[in-house]
């Protein structure tokens, strides 16, 4: 049975904020992300200790193996989530960095010219719509020129990434009017029922990353956070 992504939410709230870490971090929820992930790669118990330390091919192998055991469906964002994002955008040029069946990029695209971008996009997007392209990508390395889109969105991935701050550099550089990130709003332990290896259950979790010398905003919306921050030129910023 799958589950959609508010009672995801309600499961993960109810677990992660309301029992004793003690518990959270028992053998006995360990077994359970194990039964629940099966055989893959890398323990997904151990995954967040061993992440940083994998290679890129390593991790892309790690990735393929847990796609190849789960349905992902067509998005992870709860409709207000998606509300927000689709109402974030601004300009006619739009990336969707690691768009995974390109759901957002087929509700973009009436209004926008896409290009949606994965490490595996030709293996799984949906849809046909005339106003989105499609490329393969990496989040750390986009194959884009500095500017090159109007704003650029990406959903539930930075919490994937090896290198969050290479990531986010690579969002910003391709970004000539916005950038719009979404995030789980989650907290951290050693087992947990996705294999996500960073974690913002504070709003300074994320910023911590983000810092705050960009024009931004930063709600909690439909369960997630959800960031945006609006580009300026380098010389703007240095200037007095």
């Amino acid at each position: 049975m799958k589950l959609s992504r508010r009672a995801s939410l309600w499961i993960n709230e109810a677990l992660d904020r309301y029992l004793p870490p003690s518990m959270r971090d028992s053998k006995l929820f360990g077994d359970l992300a194990r039964r629940m992930y099966g055989d893959l790669t890398i323990d997904i118990v151990e995954l967040k200790d061993k992440a940083f330390y994998l290679s890129r091919a390593e991790f892309a192998a790690f990735y393929q193996s847990l796609r190849s055991r789960f349905d992902q469906g067509a998005t992870d964002l709860t409709p207000e989530s998606l509300d927000g994002v689709l109402r974030a955008v601004r300009g006619k040029s739009v990336l969707d960095v690691a768009c995974g069946l390109g759901y957002v990029c087929e509700r973009l695209a009436p209004d926008h010219d896409v290009i949606g971008c994965d490490v595996a996009v030709s293996a799984g997007r949906r849809g046909t719509h005339p106003n989105v392209r499609w490329c393969d990508g990496n989040v750390e390395e986009l194959p884009f020129r500095d500017g090159a889109f109007d704003t650029v969105v990406s959903t539930h991935t930075l919490e994937h990434v090896q290198h969050f701050g290479a990531a986010l550099d690579e969002l910003r550089r391709v970004a000539r009017r916005r950038i719009v990130v979404v995030v789980p709003h989650q907290r951290p332990y050693r087992a947990t029922f996705n294999p996500h290896i960073h974690f913002f259950p504070y709003k300074f979790s994320l910023l911590a990353w983000t810092g705050t010398d960009h024009p931004h905003t930063l709600d909690l919306v439909g369960g997630d956070w959800l960031y945006v921050e609006d580009v300026v030129p380098e010389d703007a910023r240095q200037s007095p």
